[in-house]
């Protein structure tokens, strides 16, 4: 009985062992910046990117990312612009203090991947893809990168312009640098 609990238990271990080495995790070094091209000198970044990595690129429909962001770490470069993004005609943080993505699927797309998913923000929850790039740096580290283009309107973040010269008033292109390790 004790020989069959000893198997068990080695057996449980190795597994436990080849599942842990898929997860990875973020470092504090991580950026989230956002600009505005079509509002010229509207960029900016969040900080403590907060996430859950559980990839591994021979296994990506076992794989996972989930991820936040504290609203109030946002930096515009002004703090009377921070703070007016903070209020509730733009990201309501004190409603809502969280951005958070959740992979539902991570796909390949030729040497990069697709992370397809919900993101959540104020008051809404889309689907989105999310395509990124995963550089591996040695047997225990890594970085993800990737940039996706949102529209703020969207999740009730920005208005969508009425301007027909500027119909895409409200994109936002998003770029996330996170490096890990196991």
């Amino acid at each position: 009985m004790k020989k069959t609990i000893l198997i068990l238990s080695a057996a449980v271990m190795i597994g436990s062992a080849f599942t842990m080495a898929m997860i990875w995790k973020a470092d504090k070094a991580s950026t989230v910046k956002w600009v505005l091209p079509n509002n010229p000198g509207h960029q900016g970044t969040f900080s403590n990117l907060s996430a859950t990595i559980d990839f591994d690129k021979a296994k990506l429909a076992e794989s996972k990312i989930t991820a936040s962001i504290d609203v109030k770490t946002i930096d515009g470069g002004d703090p009377k612009l921070n703070n007016h993004l903070l209020q509730a005609d733009f990201f309501n943080a004190e409603k809502f203090p969280k951005i958070t993505f959740t992979s539902t699927e991570i796909k390949a797309d030729g040497a990069n991947y697709i992370a397809k998913g919900t993101l959540n923000m104020k008051d809404s929850t889309k689907v989105i893809e999310f395509p990124f790039t995963f550089t591996e740096n040695g047997s225990d580290k890594a970085t993800f990168s990737g940039t996706m283009t949102i529209n703020g309107s969207d999740f009730g973040v920005l208005k969508k312009g009425n301007d027909p010269a500027h119909p895409d008033k409200d994109k936002t292109i998003i770029t996330i640098v996170v490096p890990v390790n196991k």
